[in-house]
């Protein structure tokens, strides 16, 4: 019997690896059919990009580099190590409370910071499909245990940055490059490393400059009270709460949960209102892209889109 049950262990092992890299494939369109690619990757692969896309363009903004008019957005992961001392000191810390805190524990035992890393690391794979891609992405570490990946549209942060030259002219005279420059990732590279201010950081971010600068100047002041709050403050409790919701049942996200960049802002400037209303219209036109297409599928396409300066 024990051989047996061995056995059956073993035979569902190798299936569930035979299926996981069992080949599939993908189609990723051009801006013209010649610009077409179908690929084969493997099943596990797939899904690892599928969750992805999933948390950074619906949850994290990226949605609005792709398709909008943000020039730059960000995501990160914890170090899936530092993730498990997270919830080893969680559930040691709150054994008193088991069985009431159950529903929580089970959300920590969910290994989002792994996914990510898994997903970046795969859609790093396949970015070699797109040589010249408007799209550039690029991994930092921010900080022991957290890992910054960045993803640029390189047409639109070459205008931005043309557009305030002057707040940018530093970096390019200590870089000796031009702004055209920034089309080539080398280049691209090298500009990040030197983007240290939150007011050069908020701008490329599309946050707008003037946001960008309080936020620098109220940073600096240390000050407990800001005259700045959530650029969407009052939709933005009900959407934790339906993402919350949807994690502790292991529900996926879907292009529903696309919510708007977040960031701090003056909500009366005129600046605010203009980003405000265009954010609102990206919104729904990024939800007609999606509506109805195979999430890996259309998010590949995008990066297949090319530089045209």
């Amino acid at each position: 019997m024990k051989r047996i049950s061995l056995l059956g262990v073993i035979l569902l092992v190798l299936f569930w690896g035979i299926r996981e890299y069992s080949p599939i494939f993908v189609s990723i369109k051009g801006v013209v059919p010649q610009e077409n690619i179908c690929i084969r990757m493997p099943l596990k692969d797939r899904k690892r990009l599928e969750y992805f896309f999933r948390n950074a363009c619906f949850l994290n903004g990226w949605a609005y580099t792709l398709l909008g008019s943000k020039p730059m957005s960000t995501h990160q992961y914890v170090n899936p190590l530092a993730q498990f001392r997270r919830l080893s000191a969680y559930t040691f810390t709150h054994l008193s409370e088991f069985p009431r805190n159950f529903r929580e524990i089970c959300y920590l035992l969910n290994p989002e910071q792994f996914r990510i890393k898994s997903g970046w690391e795969t859609l790093n794979k396949y970015m070699h499909l797109f040589p010249e891609s408007r799209f550039a992405i690029f991994t930092h570490r921010r900080a022991q245990d957290i890992v910054c990946l960045t993803l640029i549209d390189k047409v639109k942060l070459a205008n931005i940055v043309k557009l305030y030259t002057e707040d940018f002219r530093e970096i390019f005279h200590e870089l000796n490059v031009d702004p055209e420059e920034l089309y080539h990732n080398e280049t691209l590279g090298q500009f990040l490393d030197k983007l240290h201010e939150d007011r050069l950081i908020g701008i490329v971010l599309g946050f707008g400059k003037n946001n960008a600068a309080l936020y620098q100047e109220y940073r600096k002041k240390n000050l407990p009270d800001w005259p700045m709050v959530s650029m969407w403050a009052e939709e933005d409790a009900q959407h934790l709460q339906n993402i919350h919701e949807k994690n502790l049942s292991f529900e996926s996200w879907d292009i529903t949960d696309l919510f708007y960049p977040y960031f701090a802002c003056k909500p009366e400037s005129e600046e605010s209102k203009f980003l405000k209303t265009t954010y609102r219209k990206e919104r729904e036109e990024i939800i007609k892209y999606y509506e109805g297409k195979d999430i890996v599928e259309a998010t590949l396409s995008l990066f297949n889109q090319k530089t045209t300066p």
